[in-house]
């Protein structure tokens, strides 16, 4: 009988250091934090932002907030407290190279982050709130700088390419989920047709593929038979998540959009990159959808449309470009100004009998670089 007393008092006592132990490890917050998302989003501000009367812009605005609108719905489904003392989420907009931004945008677009692991948990609230006022002020200035003319011949291309090709590595972060948001018309055009580098069937820009393939009925089959594509990028993102927003095919081939998003996925699978979705520049409440059905997070709270009312904007076809972020070897070889008719973006003649090699085409590419990151140093919060 004292037997089994004394052997129910131990395991009586196991139990209670157990729930005892458990107790003190959650009021240390030592349970482990939910997974973390990185979230990246990348503007293409060339000719397309000049879309019906610049209306482009209040689009690509309104699509910005959702998303920052998702950034926090994802972050209130995993604390609903709403407080986020173990989450260590990270968001940023970053502009696309190209040779007609002022380089000064990309110094600007440093505000344009929030990473929730360079703040102390007790203002991690906050600085959500704050950082979103922030976007809110800066973004319609960054594409009031950024639409340099009138004229489309005005502006280079964004040269995604070599986004990926030389920067996209340095965003990722290896402890999380990392999603690429692309808010671009979907052609990938940065040079005139005559720089634009080929490989046998493999070219620069969406726009060459699709000239070479549009006239034939079977093109679908030519597509893959003679091994068509974008160059390819010597990098692999596995685990990589990519959306692009606001596709703008053009409406006179009905293949257009087809073919664009097989050019595109082909490009993807080749760097390993297994989720990818296209979302077209569509009514906002249809876009939003699919921003929800691919993050698989709801939107929480009513978010206000942008508005934008057109500026007037520079007559001149000749494009001044902005030296301040390049070395004076890259000046005295790039000099200090570009005419336009020398960079039309959507040149949409091609060429296939160049042999250029992927060497050419990361030369080539454009000279602006953006700003060394200081990831973990930008904070906002008590300073506003």
């Amino acid at each position: 009988m004292l037997r089994s007393a004394l052997i129910f008092f131990l395991s009586f006592l196991a139990v209670s250091c157990n729930e005892f132990q458990q107790a003190v490890k959650e009021a240390k917050n030592e349970i482990p934090p939910p997974p973390k998302d990185n979230y990246i989003i990348l503007l293409d501000l060339s000719d397309r932002i000049l879309a019906n009367n610049q209306q482009q812009v209040s689009k690509d605005l309104t699509v910005i907030k959702n998303l920052y609108g998702l950034f926090k719905s994802n972050l209130n489904k995993k604390d609903p407290s709403h407080l986020y003392y173990a989450l260590n989420d990270k968001l940023k907009i970053l502009i696309a190279p190209q040779k007609t931004t002022p380089g000064k945008l990309y110094e600007q677009s440093g505000l344009l982050r929030v990473d929730l692991s360079s703040e102390i948990p007790e203002k991690k609230s906050k600085l959500v709130q704050e950082s979103e006022k922030t976007f809110n002020s800066i973004l319609p200035d960054v594409y009031k700088q950024a639409l340099v003319s009138k004229h489309t011949s005005g502006y280079t291309g964004a040269d995604i390419w070599k986004y990926f090709n030389e920067d996209l590595s340095d965003d990722l972060e290896k402890d999380a989920q990392n999603t690429l948001f692309i808010l671009t018309d979907g052609y990938m055009d940065f040079e005139k047709t005559e720089d634009r580098p080929t490989l046998n069937k493999r070219y620069s820009s969406c726009a060459q593929i699709i000239n070479n393939l549009k006239s034939f009925p079977d093109w679908n089959v030519r597509f893959d038979k003679e091994d068509y594509g974008l160059m390819p990028v010597a990098r692999k993102f596995p685990h990589l998540k990519v959306v692009l927003l606001q596709i703008n095919p053009n409406q006179e081939w009905p293949g257009e959009y087809p073919l664009l998003t097989r050019i595109w996925s082909k490009w993807f699978k080749e760097m390993n990159i297994d989720t990818f979705s296209y979302i077209k520049n569509d009514n906002i409440g249809e876009v939003r959808e699919s921003m929800e059905k691919f993050m698989q997070v709801k939107l929480t709270g009513k978010i206000e449309s942008a508005t934008w009312t057109a500026i007037e904007l520079p007559d001149s076809n000749a494009v001044v470009l902005k030296t301040t972020l390049l070395s004076p070897k890259q000046k005295s070889h790039e000099g200090t100004s570009l005419t336009a008719e020398g960079y039309k973006k959507k040149d949409k003649s091609a060429r296939s009998d160049s042999t250029n090699t992927n060497d050419k085409i990361a030369a080539q590419s454009l000279s602006v670089k953006r700003p060394i990151k200081q990831k973990e140093q930008v904070s906002f919060g008590p300073a506003y």
